[in-house]
């Protein structure tokens, strides 16, 4: 509660709360002159003013994430909102998916530099990517929860699909990376008119897996 309260007083609507209640108090004591009774009054009124003020405020909601993934710290923003939204996890699963995730932006961001052009593929091969990481925590969440054995293989079986195929992405973007790297540096080579359709075989094969895991989503 302190803390919330140290942040209402730095906000530009407070100071002018203050500032207002000030000039209505030195006000009154102009009209009603300084005697006991207005002192007390007018204290009073602006302290109720302000500790309802205080007691109603509440911290503006976090903005909302940017859709832009091929930047970083946008990408950055939608991996730690996972963190904060799925805080029961073994840490070493959950790190090694979230750097499996962060190579995967990085290569990507690479492909953009060197061709523009694959911006929409690209984002939309991002956004599986998040997916994939935000079934990751889900799962390590579930597979933490469920006590059945049956049910807690499946929810594992689930999890380690979403792992390999988060895995498997890192390792096909940095193969059209260094597409893109060899067909700028030898155009010849042709293979950079492979990169739409690798980029296309990729979101296929994780939107395959995305929806085996959450059939009917």
């Amino acid at each position: 509660m302190g803390i919330q309260w140290s942040r209402a007083f730095r906000q530009p609507q407070t100071y002018l709360l203050l500032l207002g209640t000030g000039l209505g108090c030195a006000l009154l004591l102009n009209l009603a002159g300084p005697r006991p009774l207005v002192w007390a009054g007018g204290g009073a009124i602006a302290t109720t003013m302000v500790a309802s003020w205080l007691a109603g405020w509440r911290p503006p909601a976090n903005p909302p994430l940017s859709g832009d993934l091929l930047d970083r710290q946008s990408f950055i923003q939608h991996l730690e909102s996972l963190s904060q939204g799925f805080p029961s996890r073994p840490e070493s699963t959950w790190r090694q998916a979230y750097t499996w995730a962060l190579e995967s932006q990085a290569f990507a961001h690479q492909i953009y530099q060197r061709d523009p052009l694959l911006q929409v593929d690209l984002l939309e091969a991002l956004h599986t990517v998040v997916d994939l990481a935000r079934q990751v925590a889900e799962g390590l969440a579930v597979v933490e929860q469920v006590q059945t054995p049956t049910y807690r293989q499946l929810a594992q079986q689930r999890l380690t699909a979403s792992c390999d195929r988060l895995q498997a992405t890192r390792a096909q973007l940095q193969q059209l990376q260094d597409q893109v790297t060899l067909a700028s540096l030898d155009p010849e080579t042709g293979s950079g008119s492979l990169l739409p359709q690798g980029l296309q075989t990729l979101i296929a094969a994780n939107r395959d897996i995305l929806e085996r895991n959450h059939p009917g989503q």
